[in-house]
């Protein structure tokens, strides 16, 4: 299986090469003037749960290529699922170790070189233990080597500069879920007793009263007996006068 596995990488590495073009060997190999790139990421658990414990990181470059070849090793509690190019057209062949931990790719693009500085070439997705927990970080390295340590190269067809590429490293965190914090009851401020005005008088129009002046009346016809001392009416006087003078004549043939 090894002898396999040197032999798929070794037919890889070939045909990164070829791609690249035979001017490469030509040109002077130069200090590493482009680096490989390995994204990362911060997900709670939930997150990861939720993509059934897989992490997609993209892999790059910090300058213009044709191709180059790039191993990633896989830190413990990782483990390999895929890699794919991330350029349309571009040549990405993946070849992962018997044991799922050392993944190696050439790639190759042999149109024009990438427009983007620190473009995106491809992207491997990965699978991280379902042991993981809140605080938990597993890490991905990324480096211009086969899976003997033998180096490769880059090349930029346009100026044909050539090179080892630096390497990089990439993390994949997982963070505390978020909790919500318990919801109390909102304090209302002490409320003050309501101040009662005192009423206000409402002002009274003055107004001018005439006092009204009784109208004489003439008064009644009295229907009383005259009290002793009063004067009898001249009628009256003349019908007492007639009545005594009865009794007394009534009283002298009496006797």
């Amino acid at each position: 299986m090894k002898t396999t596995l040197k032999k798929t990488m070794a037919a890889l590495s070939a045909a990164a090469v070829v791609a690249a073009s035979a001017a490469v060997m030509a040109v002077p190999t130069s200090a590493a003037g482009v680096s490989l790139t390995m994204g990362s990421k911060t997900l709670t658990l939930a997150e990861l749960k939720a993509d059934n414990y897989e992490v997609t990181l993209p892999i790059g470059v910090t300058d213009k290529i044709n191709s180059v070849g790039f191993g990633v090793t896989l830190g413990d509690g990782l483990s390999y699922v895929k890699l794919k190019g991330s350029v349309e057209g571009a040549t990405v062949m993946a070849a992962a170790s018997e044991s799922g931990k050392f993944i190696f790719a050439p790639f190759a693009y042999a149109s024009v070189p990438l427009e983007a500085v620190g473009g995106q070439i491809a992207e491997i997705k990965v699978k991280v233990s379902e042991s993981a927990k809140p605080g938990d970080t597993f890490t991905l390295s990324i480096d211009g080597k086969d899976s003997d340590g033998v180096e490769t190269s880059y090349k930029n067809g346009e100026t044909g500069e050539t090179g080892v590429p630096g390497s990089g490293a990439g993390t994949i965190t997982i963070a505390e879920d978020p909790t919500e914090a318990p919801t109390e009851a909102p304090t209302e401020a002490p409320t003050a007793a309501p101040t009662t005005a005192a009423p206000t008088a409402t002002p009274v129009a003055a107004t001018t009263t005439t006092a009204k002046v009784a109208t004489p009346t003439k008064p009644a016809k009295s229907t009383s007996s005259p009290k002793t001392g009063d004067a009898l009416p001249v009628a009256g006087v003349a019908v007492a006068v007639a009545v005594i003078g009865g009794v007394a004549l009534v009283a002298k043939k009496r006797k």
